[in-house]
Order: C-alpha cells, then structure tokens, then sequence
C-alpha cells in the first residue's frame, strides 16, 4: 500500500479567494486544482470547498418528491375507499354556489373549520335539500388533504349497503373498512337519517361513532335536531352532538331553481 500511496499524487491546489456563500450562508474557499493525472491530466478546475448549495439543493427536492408520493397515496386511498356521488366528485370551495346569505355565511364558518383544522372538532351541517351541505363537506376533504390529512367521504346509505355487501362477496372486507374509517384525521359521514333504519343499521351506525371518539367529523344531514334524534335513536344522537358545531344551511334547493 505504500508504494501505491508513493505514486498517487494529489491535485495541485492554489485558494483563489474565501468568501460567505449567499446562498447557503457557509464560509467558502474558492480554490484551483490542477489535475495530475488520467484522462484530464493537467486540466484547471475551480471548486468551492465548503459551499452545501448542491447538497441543500438536493435535499429540497428529496422533500418535495416525497410530499408529491405521499400526496398521490393520500389520493389513490381517498378515491379507492370513499362512496361519492358522480355528481359530486368536482365539487370545491371554488364552484360552490353561495347564492345567499345564509349560504354565504355557511361557507365562511366551514372554509375556517377547513383553516384551522382541529383533529378533534367536528361538525354538523344540516338544513335543507339541495344546500350544498355535501358540496361543502366534500369540499373539506380536497382542502385538508392538500395539507397532507388523511381524509374519507362516505354516504351513509351507501357506506351501510357496502359493509352488508361484504359478508357475501370477496374483496374489501367490514374489518378493512372500519380501521380505515377509525384511523383517518377526518371522516365525513354524509346523509345521516336518509338510511333504511333497523337495529343492526342503528348498531352499525353507534359502532363507526365509537370509533370515531375524540376524532374530527363532519356530519350532514337533512333532518332537524328532533327528526334526527328520533331516527337514528338518542345514544347515537349524543354521541354525534359531542364537541359539535352545527351549522344551519337553509334555502331554495339550487339544483331546481331555473324553475
């Protein structure tokens, strides 16, 4: 190893100047080397020794792949396992329709929910049809998730059918399903009260509410506080009234209004 070191040379090298990098704030030595051998034998090259621009470089963009991938799988799990209406699926802050005051008002309070997210606050949006209460809620979800939250859209009719569909047919199993409902940052459970009404629905029902204790919620519903408490019974009630803000949302249905 001697004799190998003997003959290795290092780089001839000269410092040109020392300066603070702008960029990463290092102290640098701007130096010249002269190659002493290979293919580029001879050859001047300057470095800057102590600058981590490249390596700060780098590790930005390292991040910002990583946000992208994590957002896709956010995406790709949100689209597999939330149950939406087609008619839905566009729905954004951007293009709800606010037509009046109360609408407008609805909007600002759920657009701060949005803002100031608390992983433990949950909403009910209840008033008439066609409000917008579902384009609102939908609307929560393509918010948070940009800020990289977990989040599920789920009908409640259809989310019922789903999980009385898997004890017959083979793919997502109930089990899968409420891990995944008990484990997101936000749940929205939409159209509560429109489901068939029978004890295991009602069951059912107070079993997603259980799981979802201390968890952020967002309710909608068509029914007013009386009608809903006696459809989905009182301790199912409680339980969705607990650490609650309700907003009223009512008005002219907006899908029948041309006529």
């Amino acid at each position: 190893m001697e004799s190998v070191k003997q003959h290795m040379k290092s780089p001839e090298q000269k410092v040109l100047q020392t300066f603070g990098c702008d960029g990463c704030h290092q102290h640098v030595s701007q130096t010249e080397l002269i190659i002493p051998s290979g293919p580029r034998k001879g050859e001047r090259v300057i470095a800057n020794y102590g600058c981590r621009c490249e390596d700060i470089k780098l590790a930005k963009a390292a991040e910002q792949n990583y946000s992208q991938l994590k957002h896709r799988k956010l995406m790709e799990k949100f689209n597999y396992y939330s149950l939406i209406n087609e008619s839905l699926k566009e729905a954004t802050f951007d293009n709800f329709d606010a037509y009046d005051t109360n609408l407008k008002q609805a909007k600002k309070k759920v657009l701060a929910y949005s803002h100031s997210f608390d992983r433990k606050q949950n909403l009910l949006l209840t008033g008439d049809y066609g409000t917008g209460k579902s384009h609102l809620s939908l609307s929560i979800t393509k918010a948070l998730m940009k800020k990289d939250y977990e989040c599920l859209f789920l009908s409640l009719p259809k989310l019922l059918t789903k999980v009385k569909g898997t004890y017959n047919t083979k793919g997502v199993t109930e089990e899968e399903l409420l891990t995944i409902i008990q484990r997101v940052d936000l749940l929205v459970l939409d159209d509560i009260g429109a489901e068939q009404q029978t004890e295991w629905s009602t069951s059912k029902l107070f079993e997603i509410l259980d799981d979802r204790s201390g968890k952020a919620t967002v309710y909608t519903t068509n029914l007013s506080s009386d009608e809903l408490k006696k459809r989905v019974n009182e301790r199912n009630f409680s339980r969705m009234m607990d650490n609650t803000n309700v907003i009223v949302m009512n008005g002219s249905d907006y899908r029948r209004r041309a006529f």
